[in-house]
């Protein structure tokens, strides 16, 4: 039974193949234009320009503010049930646990943006002004 699913699969996926070659060939001979003239693709080719790899650097920006903006409330909101806990040991455990918790996303936050930062850098990017690859017309 393996055997025969494993031919009949193997047979579809080669004729699938044999379909999509003279597909293949017809793309490669003809010219195609990254940003041909239909409405509503120009809109779309403008991004290409670097304005869409900076909303791209300043949405990442912006989610690491976020990120260590949460962390720091929970660091306060840890540090006001410590101090609210009137000594009973099971809240002062659980206010300890929401500082460690804090403590440790303000790290992983830290960490993330200089690696990022460090990777971009190895590329001569950088997070201000990311550029993505561009679409150029054929020449």
């Amino acid at each position: 039974m393996k055997k025969a699913l494993f031919s009949a699969l193997t047979q579809i996926s080669s004729f699938f193949i044999y379909l999509s070659t003279p597909a293949f060939a017809f793309a490669a001979a003809t010219k195609i234009e990254a940003c041909p003239t239909i409405p509503g693709f120009k809109e779309l080719c403008k991004f290409t320009e670097g304005e869409f790899g900076n909303i791209v650097g300043t949405f990442i920006t912006l989610i690491f503010v976020l990120a260590v903006l949460i962390a720091l409330a929970f660091l306060v909101f840890g540090g006001i049930k410590w101090i609210t806990s009137g000594g009973d040991k099971t809240a002062v455990e659980g206010a300890r646990n929401t500082i460690v918790a804090a403590i440790v996303g303000l790290v992983i936050v830290f960490l993330s943006y200089f690696i990022l930062n460090i990777i971009l850098g190895i590329f001569n990017l950088s997070l201000a002004q990311l550029k993505l690859p561009e679409l150029t017309p054929p020449k």
